[in-house]
């Protein structure tokens, strides 16, 4: 009886070892460790620091997401300017809500040769077009989710699909849509998974670049940490800085530039990560020369060409707006300023050469 006993306590113990030693094994690979495994969060291969930029977008924004009923002949000469000063990626901002007039866009990249970045949201994110902002992050990526699966047609390899710009526009804190920094990091990890989840559903797996979430530089700095950017693999900063927005104001263009690269440098630093500028442009806040603008354009892509960690760049934007590479008269009559010649010598600089040598 003593020796049933020792060994009825012996089978105990032993069973009590391993599920502690189980509980451990736990602690240390957390569920999240799983969902946001390598595997999961994997991204097309990209090249970085080579010259032209792997990434050479120019964003629509203006136009895409707030111009309604623009016809197809519209946006077609649109985008085979934009294919003229090299680009191989067009941003586009038509909410989700609008996948009609979105198709109109993205066919017609498509058929140009070129990629879409997808960087939207829907209207009731933050209350577009006359909408409500009442969407729940949670319902917001279920909504994101689905709008893959049933849009399969919108979407070619090499694509690049950004479920949520500019999350943190939302707010973050109490009576906000995250009410802390760490509900906000969460949102920005699951757009990547849930992204390559469906996009694995409709044959895309690893095929569509799911993981260029633009932020701005303020929240790079202050609330990126190591566990989150080594997740996603890759920095994409919407950053402008030095630009005044005082009529008639002349900034100081060198420091402008200096500063810009000051804080492209240290966010690389800081996670040792890829950069990619997912907005930049000259100048947003009011009208300046065509010269003045081409020269502190170029000055910029001069001093980002060096950058060894830099994937590539999104001009922001190509019309609609002060910073606009081409003028127009409400959509017609479009012709390049001199900025957009700039623009081509980085992103197409053998096609500007043999240009310049006619």
């Amino acid at each position: 009886m003593n020796k049933y006993k020792e060994n009825l306590l012996s089978i105990l113990l032993i069973l009590f070892c391993f599920i502690g030693s189980l509980s451990a094994f736990w602690k240390t690979i957390k569920p999240d460790d799983i969902k946001y495994s390598k595997e999961n969060m994997k991204q097309p291969e990209i090249t970085i620091g080579v010259n032209p930029w792997s990434v050479r977008s120019i964003d629509t924004q203006v136009i895409s997401k707030h111009w309604l009923n623009v016809s197809r002949e519209s946006i077609k000469e649109q985008v085979d300017l934009i294919k003229s000063l090299g680009a191989n990626y067009v941003a586009i901002g038509t909410p989700y809500d609008r996948a009609d007039d979105m198709r109109l866009w993205v066919d017609e990249i498509h058929n140009a040769g070129m990629n879409v970045w997808f960087r939207s949201h829907w209207n009731e994110w933050e209350g577009d077009e006359g909408q409500p902002s009442t969407l729940k992050a949670k319902d917001y990526l279920d909504k994101t989710y689905n709008f893959i699966k049933i849009n399969p047609d919108l979407f070619h390899p090499g694509d690049s699909f950004t479920m949520c710009v500019e999350a943190e526009q939302v707010g973050v804190g109490l009576g906000k849509r995250f009410l802390n920094w760490d509900e906000y990091k969460v949102f920005l990890l699951d757009q990547i998974y849930l992204s390559n989840q469906a996009f694995s559903e409709i044959g895309l797996k690893g095929k569509i670049h799911t993981n260029w979430l633009s932020t701005n530089g303020w929240v790079v700095e202050n609330i990126f940490d190591e566990k989150l950017v080594s997740n996603i693999g890759l920095i994409t900063v919407d950053h402008f800085v030095g630009q005044t927005n005082t009529i008639g104001g002349v900034e100081d263009s060198d420091e402008l530039v200096e500063q810009t690269i000051n804080d492209l440098n240290m966010f690389h630093n800081m996670f040792g990560k890829p950069i990619f500028l997912g907005e930049w442009g000259y100048q947003i806040y009011q009208n300046v020369p065509d010269v003045r603008q081409a020269n502190v354009i170029n000055k910029m892509y001069s001093k980002l060409q060096t950058l060894d960690y830099l994937v590539g760049t999104n001009y922001w934007v190509h019309m609609g707006n002060t910073s606009s590479l081409f003028g127009d008269e409400s959509g017609s009559n479009i012709t390049p300023r001199f900025g957009a010649e700039v623009i081509k010598h980085f992103y197409a600089p053998t096609s500007a050469i043999e240009e310049n040598n006619r």
